[in-house]
């Protein structure tokens, strides 16, 4: 039905153009209580701005547009129950009755203050005894709460009704505003009961006799709740940009927040029927994207942020403000496009479908490519110190809304981009970066510039550059770049790999074959099958060389070091990825085979170095890291014989870890018990001793050769040494014979099998 503006006063004044008059206001059962006047801070500030903005046009300022009030209205009864503006009206109606009541004029107004409250028999109640002409205000009293419940009138049982309690606090102060010497009472009365040119106005939408009155307020209100945070939100948000914008924009934001961008925002309720919520979370989205691009911190009340963003009227931040909503919105139809599907063209996510499918860009840590939905759900929400939303997220999330913004061209293109620099990009992806991540991704998908992107690890910026000269060159390896890059153990970055179309399409297929879980423990042996170290160095302790357990250790190996740092990593891998992809055997035998040939090799030429042992040695590969410490490394650079296989990240003094020489020693000679089992704390710099159960007998692997502790026994220990003499050992300590291979002394037999001899006698001896 057609509506029409109107004022209090105005809306029970006879009607000529058939629109329906109103006799009485109701506020239905299903309304909640009434709520301007509750304490708390939050609720202080919009009683005061709102009261302000009312006394003002009352009191001579300019006139005020409340906005659009929605309603019943019964044909028989004339009884208007309001869906949409009961606390405007509520305000009103006290404001009314204030200066009728100070004025003495109550029964001159008894038409236009029928006024009650269905939520509470005794709100109802109230209401009637408050308009009654027998209950005027007089000029004695100090506040009009004080006057009220000190009168006989006043019941005890409205103590206990909040929507009473709240009248009273509107009344004290109104009172407050307009009982100073400054305020003509008579000249308040005159505007308030001008409906020609009323002070204060509202859009009133009469809704007779519909049944859909009700779904109507349940989608905009919650039922009998007090107001959110959002509704609290809103009123002060909508005054910081009623000063900022031009009224007509103003306007349009106004209406657009109750219409298509709730619209917008509905189907993405979270069953409730509300979409309060989902509304402040994308809004701080946005207010957070404009404090980056501005470069000031994001600090305080979301609505202090909200203010620093609009309140000055910066265009570049009210654009994406209402870009960033009716970007969602048909401009023809005005409905809400299936943004769903918009992300859907753009983004997939590799939990759903393991691969690429057609162009678009795999998002890997994101189980929803709806980033929009996402958003709304999740945004500025942590679990500890990590962000639910995450900061990658917020660049996808922007990068679409830049795109949309300005229609770039090879979107597909610019997104797997960013997904490349963006992922497991923890180190470079932070709060503290998000100013120039924000510049460069904007200027990425707008102009697909790569040079001087700040904010980025430049290595993956340099290797972008790279990928995109190689397809300009070779246009039909596509496909087989974008395969590679959407491996989950490479996630975009593709360093180990040198980029030769003749052989690039093989070698990513041999990737595929050699990468599954079963095969990580071959993969660790085929790779330390060379004459290079793959190694990725973790600081001077030690180096990662992949888990047999873990994909996150893989992925490190092969993409936390750029293209340059890479490029014994990619001989090594080269060779293994050549001889999979021209084998005829299986993945597992050809791997095999080149373990096979190479330990063989090592044995005839009786070099025994670190790679042979950790090659040749299942459980020296079994850390569940795949980390390995060294204890001569930070002093020398090399590994010698001294090596601690971690299950953590770090040692720390105190988590336990392997000696891969003496667990091999011990798994080879097959005591078992009769060895402890050798787990050790410390550093790597720290004795490490395998001890046997029964005899308290010691020993330690050292670059020449085992140190030997004998028992403490003299019996045991004579019967120690006689043992160990029939091994080669002289004054305590098992020598392995060594070859100088380039200065560095390198085992000439092998040392795990010649110590499980040895340690398989000791046992067998009773020690």
């Amino acid at each position: 039905m057609k509506g029409y503006k109107t004022s209090f006063v105005g809306m029970f004044q006879p009607r000529h153009d058939g629109m329906p008059t109103v006799n009485l206001v109701e506020i239905p059962l299903i309304q909640r209580d009434y709520a301007q006047g509750r304490q708390g801070a939050d609720v202080e500030v919009i009683r005061r701005d709102f009261l302000d903005v009312l006394v003002g046009a009352v009191t001579g300022g300019d006139p005020v547009d409340l906005d659009f009030v929605y309603g019943e209205i019964s044909r028989e009864t004339h009884v208007l129950r309001p869906l949409d503006g009961q606390q405007r009206l509520t305000t009103l109606f006290l404001i009314h009755w204030y200066v009728a009541a100070r004025l003495g004029r109550l029964e001159e107004a008894s038409t236009w203050l029928r006024f009650s409250y269905a939520t509470r028999q005794t709100a109802e109640h109230f209401c009637r005894q408050l308009v009654s002409p027998k209950h005027p205000l007089t000029d004695s009293f100090v506040r009009p709460s004080s006057w009220i419940t000190d009168q006989p009138w006043y019941l005890f049982s409205w103590r206990h009704d909040p929507t009473v309690q709240s009248m009273l606090v509107m009344l004290d102060a109104i009172h407050e505003r307009l009982s100073g010497e400054h305020v003509v009472l008579s000249f308040v009365w005159d505007r308030l009961v001008d409906t020609v040119s009323p002070p204060i106005s509202f859009h009133f939408l009469p809704i007779d006799d519909m049944p859909s009155g009700e779904e109507l307020y349940i989608k905009m209100n919650s039922r009998g709740k007090p107001l959110t945070e959002f509704e609290n939100f809103k009123a002060r948000f909508e005054k910081i940009l009623a000063n900022a914008l031009a009224p007509d924009r103003f306007r349009e934001l106004v209406h657009k927040i109750d219409g298509a961008w709730a619209d917008v925002l509905w189907p993405y309720h979270d069953g409730d029927y509300i979409v309060d919520d989902e509304f402040l979370r994308y809004l701080e989205f946005i207010i957070e994207v404009c404090e980056w691009r501005q470069g000031v911190p994001s600090q305080g009340r979301l609505l202090d942020r909200a203010e620093r963003a609009f309140a000055a009227g910066d265009e570049t931040n009210v654009a994406f403000l209402f870009h960033a909503f009716d970007t969602w919105v048909e401009p023809t139809s005005r409905r809400p496009v299936d943004i769903g599907e918009v992300f859907g063209v753009h983004l997939a996510s590799a939990s759903d479908t393991g691969a690429s499918v057609g162009d678009q860009v795999l998002l890997f840590d994101s189980a929803n490519p709806n980033l929009f939905q996402d958003c709304c759900r999740r945004y500025g929400q942590k679990r500890g110190r990590a962000r639910l939303f995450t900061l990658s997220e917020t660049l996808f999330l922007f990068a679409t809304l830049i795109h949309r913004q300005f229609d770039t061209t090879e979107i597909q293109a610019r997104l797997r981009v960013l997904r490349n620099l963006t992922d497991r990009a923890d180190d470079e992806v932070r709060e503290e970066r998000m100013p120039d991540l924000l510049q460069s991704t904007e200027r990425l998908i707008r102009t697909g510039e790569l040079e001087d992107l700040r904010g980025f690890n430049q290595d993956r910026v340099m290797d972008e550059i790279e990928k995109r000269k190689y397809l300009v060159a070779h246009p039909d390896q596509v496909a087989v770049l974008h395969r590679l890059e959407d491996h989950p153990l490479l996630r975009g970055r593709v360093f180990a790999f040198d980029l030769e179309p003749d052989r690039l399409a093989s070698r990513v297929e041999a990737f595929e074959r050699i990468t599954p879980k079963e095969l990580w423990p071959q993969l660790t042996a085929v790779l330390l099958a060379n004459e290079t170290n793959y190694g990725l160095p973790l600081g001077q302790r030690g180096y990662q060389f992949g888990s047999s357990e873990q994909e996150s250790r893989w992925r490190d190996v092969f993409t936390r070091r750029g293209r340059e740092k890479s490029a014994a990593l990619r001989l090594a891998l080269n060779r293994v990825l050549d001889a999979v992809a021209g084998g005829a055997a299986s993945t597992s035998e050809t791997l095999l085979s080149i373990i096979t040939e190479f330990l063989t090799q090592c044995r005839e030429a009786q070099r025994f170095d670190w790679r042979y042992y950790l090659a040749a040695y299942d459980e020296m590969r079994e850390g569940r890291t795949g980390i390995y410490f060294g204890e001569h490394l930070r002093a020398n650079g090399t590994w010698n014989y001294s090596m601690c296989m971690l299950r953590t990240d770090s040692l720390t003094g105190s988590a336990y870890y392997r000696d891969p020489f003496l667990l091999a020693v011990w798994n080879q000679s097959g005591v078992g018990d009769a060895v402890r089992d050798p787990w050790f704390r410390g550093y790597e710099t720290e004795p490490r001793w395998l001890r046997l159960t029964k005899s308290e007998g010691g020993i330690r692997c050292i670059n020449e050769g085992f140190e030997l502790s004998a028992p403490l026994d003299e019996r045991a220990a004579a019967l120690w040494q006689q043992v160990c003499e029939r091994h080669g050992a002289v004054e305590s300590f098992l020598r392995v014979e060594q070859n100088s291979h380039t200065g560095e002394a390198i085992d000439s037999e092998d040392r795990v099998r010649k110590c499980s001899a040895l340690l398989q006698d000791l046992v067998a001896a009773g020690l």
